[in-house]
């Protein structure tokens, strides 16, 4: 018997037709009108005999996304979710890959969009194409429920490591996904779900986890951290998906109460106890921090009763146990899994796992061996069974013949007064192959001479992984998702280049 899946809207569409589906800058749209909507593109596209082909999305977070992502597998196409921060010729590059045949564009974006090889677009907007297509088009009725094993979706990863390439994610894999995010953020029919990241990411599956099961999604367009915050004081809405760097910047912002803030998801990176603490006292909600990626979201979530900064603050650096639907181990090079407190490279297998990279044998036989998505990060585990990731195998330093994790130094360096962020990168070096460096962001106000930050580090932590070099920048490369691209960070470093969105990488407090 084949594997199918339930369509996206079909489940609150039947229960609550008449509740509110999703929120855009006052504008909205019931579950029932979103359905509706997605049965008109559906067959504007099954018109064009687009089943199988791929539509690509350049959009910011616009109110027709739910209905598009609905739509899409309900013509039997492929969704492309297209990262608005990357430049033409990268978009470019993604387009030409898939040989998408649809572009739809949102408002903000058809400058862009306009250099982009892509013959059929569509325009989103009031009195637009994209209107016109669903005026004229034959509505598709809701199919029963989805062939699992298709194809549902190519989302491209962030690059970090070279060049992106196209996860294919199932049918089947997207439902699994929404259903563990929904369940472990405790999304539930009326709960409101501000989605404020970008919906190209495929972080959006908890956003659509609170539209499967009945919850409303308060989408920004873009992130505005005062908007958001008077959305929070406001009581607009109980649920959240935030990083670390940015609660710790809404913070800054001003206190405030939360009145219907229940629960907040966080990720890219733990959340250090004393932000744990400051979230806890300002807003008086429950954390639940995920560890996962494209090729496989959710592999493991440190839960609300979980995150206790007074007596486990200890918690707070891992990223949990096993998802739902998900399980990993640890392995070294040899391939068999590593011991309690060994690093090793996170593995992981489940429903929410990739079938593969689109047009990429060789690198898809690389990433699924043996049964298992070999993820390319590293970590531990302690005797409860607690993931604590240390890095990605590439970022590892390795200085004389010693191992270096730049996340230890990271550490260590975060619990000085002055430092509000840090990243730590290998370059190269002629005696020790290659020498530990961090690049430094002060808090505002705050000198931080490299002599007591050296200082600092030796104290803490072996000779041979104390910094020999720190710089300071304004701001440190990162993702739309906001992790760090170590990557990119170590290649303009050793050019000799400033790294790209940090633009003043030197040695200011008198630093030699």
């Amino acid at each position: 018997m084949p594997i199918v899946v339930p369509d996206l809207l079909v489940h609150a569409a039947r229960r609550y037709p008449g509740r509110e589906c999703v929120r855009v800058e006052g504008r909205t749209l019931t579950f029932a009108q979103a359905s509706d909507r997605a049965a008109a593109f559906a067959g504007w596209l099954a018109g064009r005999g687009l089943e199988g082909r791929r539509v690509a999305v350049l959009a910011f977070n616009e109110l027709e996304l739910i209905e598009i992502r609905a739509a899409v597998p309900r013509a039997g196409a492929v969704l492309v979710p297209l990262n608005y921060r990357l430049s033409a010729p990268e978009l470019t590059m993604a387009i030409e890959d898939c040989e998408a045949e649809v572009l739809v564009v949102g408002p903000g974006l058809e400058e862009l969009a306009a250099a982009l090889p892509v013959a059929d677009r569509l325009l989103l907007g009031e009195g637009r194409s994209y209107a016109d297509a669903l005026a004229a088009a034959n509505p598709q009725p809701v199919p029963a429920a989805l062939p699992g094993d298709a194809l549902g979706m190519i989302n491209y990863t962030s690059g970090t490591t070279g060049r992106a390439k196209g996860v294919m994610l199932s049918n089947a894999a997207l439902h699994a996904t929404l259903v563990a995010m929904g369940h472990e953020i405790a999304a539930r029919p009326g709960s409101v779900y501000m989605s404020s990241n970008p919906m190209f990411h495929v972080g959006a599956a908890v956003a659509y986890g609170f539209t499967y099961l009945g919850g409303t999604c308060l989408q920004m367009r873009k992130f505005d951290g005062e908007r958001w915050l008077e959305h929070l004081h406001a009581g607009d809405f109980t649920h959240g998906q935030l990083v670390p760097t940015m609660v710790h910047d809404l913070l800054e912002l001003g206190d405030g109460e939360a009145p219907a803030l229940e629960r907040l998801l966080y990720g890219s990176a733990p959340m250090p106890p004393e932000l744990a603490g400051r979230t806890f006292e300002a807003w008086g909600c429950e954390l639940v921090n995920g560890f996962g990626s494209t090729e496989a979201m959710g592999v493991s979530m440190l839960t609300p009763a979980e995150h206790d900064p007074a007596t486990r603050p200890h918690l707070l650096a891992s990223v949990g146990r096993s998802a739902p639907g998900m399980v990993w181990k640890l392995i070294g090079d040899d391939g068999n899994e590593v011991g309690v407190g060994e690093v090793g490279e996170v593995v992981a297998r489940g429903a929410n796992v990739m079938d593969g990279y689109w047009g990429d044998a060789e690198a898809t036989s690389e990433a699924l061996r043996d049964g298992w998505m070999h993820t390319g990060d590293l970590g531990h585990r302690d005797e409860e069974g607690y993931l604590y990731l240390v890095d990605r195998r590439g970022d590892k330093i390795v200085t004389g013949g010693e191992n270096v994790y730049p996340s230890e130094v990271e550490n260590v360096l975060l619990e000085h007064p002055a430092v509000a962020e840090v990243a730590v990168v290998g370059l190269p070096h002629e005696r020790w192959g290659q020498e530990v460096t961090a690049v430094v962001v002060t808090r505002p106000g705050v000198e931080a001479p490299r002599e007591a930050l050296l200082a600092f580090c030796r104290e803490r932590l072996a000779g041979y992984k104390t910094p020999k070099q720190v710089r300071f920048t304004d701001v440190l490369p990162r993702t739309a998702t906001g992790k760090l691209r170590r990557g990119a960070l170590r290649r303009h470093l050793t050019a000799g280049l400033t790294p790209h969105h940090a633009p003043k990488v030197g040695e200011p407090n008198g630093g030699s």
